[in-house]
Protein backbone atom coordinates (compact mmCIF):
# COMPACT_ATOMS: atom_id res chain seq x y z
CA UNK A 1 0.00 0.00 0.00
CA UNK A 2 3.05 2.26 0.10
CA UNK A 3 5.59 3.06 -2.57
CA UNK A 4 8.77 3.74 -0.57
CA UNK A 5 10.98 6.78 -1.09
CA UNK A 6 13.93 4.35 -1.12
CA UNK A 7 12.57 3.17 -4.47
CA UNK A 8 11.25 6.37 -6.05
CA UNK A 9 14.16 8.65 -5.12
CA UNK A 10 16.87 6.53 -6.76
CA UNK A 11 14.64 5.89 -9.78
CA UNK A 12 14.23 9.65 -10.32
CA UNK A 13 17.97 10.18 -9.91
CA UNK A 14 18.88 7.33 -12.27
CA UNK A 15 16.46 8.67 -14.88
CA UNK A 16 17.89 12.19 -14.70
CA UNK A 17 21.57 11.21 -14.53
CA UNK A 18 21.20 8.39 -17.05
CA UNK A 19 19.64 10.68 -19.63
CA UNK A 20 22.34 13.26 -18.95
CA UNK A 21 25.13 10.73 -19.45
CA UNK A 22 23.61 8.97 -22.45
CA UNK A 23 21.90 11.91 -24.13
CA UNK A 24 24.01 14.86 -23.05
CA UNK A 25 22.37 18.20 -22.37
CA UNK A 26 19.38 17.38 -24.58
CA UNK A 27 18.79 14.07 -22.80
CA UNK A 28 19.06 15.69 -19.39
CA UNK A 29 16.68 18.47 -20.44
CA UNK A 30 14.15 15.89 -21.66
CA UNK A 31 14.37 13.97 -18.39
CA UNK A 32 14.19 17.11 -16.27
CA UNK A 33 11.18 18.41 -18.19
CA UNK A 34 9.43 15.02 -17.84
CA UNK A 35 10.16 15.01 -14.13
CA UNK A 36 8.95 18.62 -13.69
CA UNK A 37 5.70 18.09 -15.60
CA UNK A 38 5.08 14.94 -13.56
CA UNK A 39 5.75 16.87 -10.35
CA UNK A 40 3.29 19.63 -11.26
CA UNK A 41 0.58 17.23 -12.42
CA UNK A 42 0.87 14.67 -9.65
CA UNK A 43 1.40 17.17 -6.84
CA UNK A 44 -1.92 18.69 -7.89
CA UNK A 45 -3.64 15.29 -8.04
CA UNK A 46 -2.26 14.32 -4.62
CA UNK A 47 -3.31 17.68 -3.14
CA UNK A 48 -6.85 17.02 -4.33
CA UNK A 49 -6.78 13.58 -2.74
CA UNK A 50 -6.97 11.75 -6.07
CA UNK A 51 -3.77 9.78 -5.51
CA UNK A 52 -1.14 9.15 -2.89
CA UNK A 53 2.21 10.89 -2.70
CA UNK A 54 4.04 7.64 -3.48
CA UNK A 55 2.06 7.25 -6.70
CA UNK A 56 3.03 10.79 -7.68
CA UNK A 57 6.70 10.20 -6.93
CA UNK A 58 6.67 6.99 -8.96
CA UNK A 59 5.15 8.93 -11.87
CA UNK A 60 7.91 11.55 -11.45
CA UNK A 61 10.41 8.72 -11.97
CA UNK A 62 8.42 7.65 -15.04
CA UNK A 63 8.64 11.23 -16.34
CA UNK A 64 12.41 11.28 -15.78
CA UNK A 65 12.84 7.96 -17.60
CA UNK A 66 10.38 8.36 -20.46
CA UNK A 67 9.72 12.08 -20.92
CA UNK A 68 6.59 14.06 -20.35
CA UNK A 69 4.54 12.63 -23.25
CA UNK A 70 4.69 9.02 -22.09
CA UNK A 71 4.18 10.06 -18.48
CA UNK A 72 1.02 12.01 -19.35
CA UNK A 73 -0.28 9.13 -21.45
CA UNK A 74 0.43 6.69 -18.61
CA UNK A 75 -1.43 9.00 -16.21
CA UNK A 76 -4.47 9.09 -18.49
CA UNK A 77 -4.42 5.33 -19.00
CA UNK A 78 -3.99 4.85 -15.27
CA UNK A 79 -7.18 6.69 -14.48
CA UNK A 80 -9.03 4.81 -17.23
CA UNK A 81 -7.85 1.49 -15.81
CA UNK A 82 -8.65 2.62 -12.27
CA UNK A 83 -12.35 3.01 -13.06
CA UNK A 84 -13.12 -0.70 -13.46
CA UNK A 85 -10.56 -1.61 -10.79
CA UNK A 86 -12.13 0.76 -8.27
CA UNK A 87 -15.66 -0.37 -9.18
CA UNK A 88 -14.74 -3.95 -8.31
CA UNK A 89 -13.06 -2.92 -5.04
CA UNK A 90 -15.91 -0.58 -4.01
CA UNK A 91 -18.50 -3.24 -4.76
CA UNK A 92 -16.57 -6.01 -3.02
CA UNK A 93 -16.05 -3.94 0.15
CA UNK A 94 -19.48 -2.23 -0.09
CA UNK A 95 -17.95 1.27 0.05
CA UNK A 96 -19.97 3.18 -2.58
CA UNK A 97 -21.37 5.58 0.05
CA UNK A 98 -17.85 6.37 1.20
CA UNK A 99 -16.85 6.97 -2.41
CA UNK A 100 -19.69 9.45 -2.85
CA UNK A 101 -18.55 11.40 0.24
CA UNK A 102 -14.99 11.48 -1.07
CA UNK A 103 -16.07 12.75 -4.50
CA UNK A 104 -18.19 15.53 -2.96
CA UNK A 105 -15.33 16.53 -0.65
CA UNK A 106 -12.85 16.62 -3.55
CA UNK A 107 -15.17 18.68 -5.74
CA UNK A 108 -15.76 21.17 -2.91
CA UNK A 109 -12.04 21.39 -2.18
CA UNK A 110 -11.26 21.98 -5.88
CA UNK A 111 -13.79 24.84 -5.94
CA UNK A 112 -12.17 26.43 -2.88
CA UNK A 113 -15.03 25.71 -0.46
CA UNK A 114 -14.60 24.94 3.22
CA UNK A 115 -15.49 21.26 3.11
CA UNK A 116 -14.32 20.20 6.54
CA UNK A 117 -11.98 17.34 7.28
CA UNK A 118 -11.00 14.96 4.53
CA UNK A 119 -12.96 11.69 4.56
CA UNK A 120 -11.05 8.58 5.52
CA UNK A 121 -9.32 7.30 2.37
CA UNK A 122 -10.28 3.98 0.92
CA UNK A 123 -7.06 2.03 0.73
CA UNK A 124 -6.45 0.56 -2.71
CA UNK A 125 -3.01 -0.39 -4.05
CA UNK A 126 -2.53 1.60 -7.26
CA UNK A 127 1.10 0.60 -7.88
CA UNK A 128 0.09 -2.51 -9.87
CA UNK A 129 -2.03 -0.34 -12.17
CA UNK A 130 0.95 1.99 -12.74
CA UNK A 131 3.11 -1.07 -13.50
CA UNK A 132 0.56 -2.10 -16.14
CA UNK A 133 0.04 1.25 -17.87
CA UNK A 134 3.65 2.46 -18.14
CA UNK A 135 4.74 -0.31 -20.54
CA UNK A 136 1.44 0.11 -22.37
CA UNK A 137 2.20 3.82 -22.83
CA UNK A 138 5.80 3.17 -23.88
CA UNK A 139 4.92 0.57 -26.51
CA UNK A 140 1.84 2.23 -27.90
CA UNK A 141 1.02 5.79 -28.68
CA UNK A 142 -2.73 5.51 -28.63
CA UNK A 143 -3.25 9.03 -27.43
CA UNK A 144 -0.81 10.48 -29.98
CA UNK A 145 1.23 12.56 -27.51
CA UNK A 146 4.68 11.20 -28.33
Amino acid sequence: MRIPNKLTGPLMLIGLVGHGVLGGADGFTTALFGWAIAFALHYTLASLGLEGAGDGKLMMAVGAFTGWETMVEATIWRYLFLLPYAAVVLTFFQRWGHFQQAVLWTMGKAMGKDVGPRPEPLKMPFGPVIALVVPLSIHTNWLGLG
